[in-house]
């Protein structure tokens, strides 16, 4: 349910938003100019003439979706949508491109960040879209020149779509991570961390605060600190032993120390964040260390959830906006694939490899492209044995490579709709 408080914030959000960007930077940095606008408007009698098909592919694609029909609340708002989306496909390549046009894309996003639409099930439904249009054009132009420049608009608006759509999705969604975030701070401010001090012996105080024993699964207390963090195999323990070592041996000052010492540890597949703090005597000399440590496993999980979800969606939105290119690449990668599985040319395999890398990277399929690097370092590595198996090493990456591009293909087909 929206309510003023929501709807307050939407407006405000448009009218700063349209204040720090002008129309004309947006269309420049969209490659949006009049002659696609006057290309678009030419297509747009094509689409309401044949609105109804366009809506029954649309609706019949959506609705058989698991993914995404669960989004639909009752047949009553279908039919809504149905209606209203009868004038909004034309309305894509109609215009007026001024700054209602815009706005209409930036309520869709904020609609989707109000129901908790996801993005890929948005973009899957706007690739089923692009199909069904690019299907409507290869029934209305026989000239190959026609075919392209429609399709081509088509690519472009549905781009603007993304844009605009995406983009506001992630600003409301980072918004509210950014209140969440600080409501959660002052709740963890009122909270009592894990705290416990070390002696100049390296022995934990007998008494430490009770949140030490949920952030470390063991009792702690009057225990030596370098054998309590070999039984829980902590990282870092190295540089955090010799760091705590140095720190009462007051050879170094306590900045350098400070320094030396690791904000965060992994305990028993927790991450840990630590904080110290000082206690000197009376000749100002290290005398014992409070440490305070706080369990961020949770923020670490959900903020590395978010980067990679970001990452996909901006890999999905770059590919469906050069889809022409990554089908050209991806036939390319068949081809050398051939090459790749039965060669026994050091010269041409690590070409290929570095073409690989090149393609993905281009894509944002950074998960791949990393792969292809570890392989060529490997490679590297390898080539210096005389009893190395060129052939056996590039056949072997060929179908690593492969597999994990056949997942991605897999895991988007259906926003894609690229067999693997």
């Amino acid at each position: 349910m929206i309510t003023m408080l929501d709807i307050e914030g939407f407006n405000l959000f448009i009218k700063d938003y349209f204040l720090n960007n002008k129309i004309e930077d947006l269309e420049f940095a969209l490659k949006f100019d009049d002659i696609k606008k006057n290309k678009a408007k030419k297509l747009a009698p094509i689409i309401k003439e044949n609105i109804d098909y366009i809506i029954k592919e649309f609706y019949e694609y959506n609705l058989n979706n698991d993914k995404i029909k669960k989004y639909f609340k009752g047949h009553a708002e279908i039919e809504r949508l149905m209606k209203v989306n009868q004038k909004y496909f034309e309305y894509i390549f109609s215009g007026p491109f001024d700054i209602e046009y815009y706005k209409e894309k930036i309520k869709i996003g904020y609609m989707h960040y109000i129901r908790s639409i996801p993005n890929d099930a948005y973009l899957a439904s706007l690739g089923n879209l692009n199909s069904i249009l690019n299907k409507l054009w290869q029934n209305k132009f026989t000239d190959v020149i026609e075919l392209f420049e429609a399709q081509s608009i088509t690519s472009d608006l549905l781009f603007i779509e993304i844009y605009f759509t995406v983009n506001t999705y992630y600003t409301f969604i980072e918004k509210k991570l950014s209140d969440e975030k600080t409501k959660m701070k002052e709740i963890l401010d009122n909270m009592q961390d894990c705290y416990f001090i070390i002696n100049k012996d390296l022995m934990t105080s007998d008494v430490v605060s009770k949140s030490c024993l949920h952030i470390f699964n063991n009792d702690i207390s009057g225990r030596n600190i370098i054998e309590v963090f070999d039984e829980l195999e902590v990282s870092k323990k190295d540089i955090f032993i010799l760091s705590i070592k140095q720190y009462f041996e007051n050879i170094f000052n306590l900045e350098s120390i400070f320094n030396m010492l690791p904000g965060t540890i992994e305990v028993k597949n927790k991450t840990i964040k630590m904080s110290y703090t000082p206690i000197l005597d009376s000749d100002k000399k290290p005398h014992k260390i409070i440490i305070c440590c706080s369990d961020i496993t949770e923020h670490i999980k959900k903020q590395k959830f978010l980067e990679e979800y970001h990452t996909k969606n901006l890999t999905i939105i770059e590919i469906i906006k050069k889809r022409t290119e990554f089908d050209q690449i991806l036939k390319e990668i068949a081809v050398k694939n051939v090459t790749l599985l039965d060669c026994d040319d050091i010269t041409i395999g690590k070409n290929i490899l570095f073409e690989y890398k090149n393609y993905f990277s281009k894509f944002a399929l950074s998960n791949i492209a990393t792969l292809t690097h570890n392989l060529e370092l490997e490679l590297l590595e390898k080539e210096k044995n005389e009893k190395f198996n060129a052939k056996e090493f590039f056949s072997i990456s060929c179908c690593m490579i492969s597999d994990l591009l056949k997942k991605f293909l897999e895991e988007n087909y259906e926003i894609l709709g690229i067999p693997s």
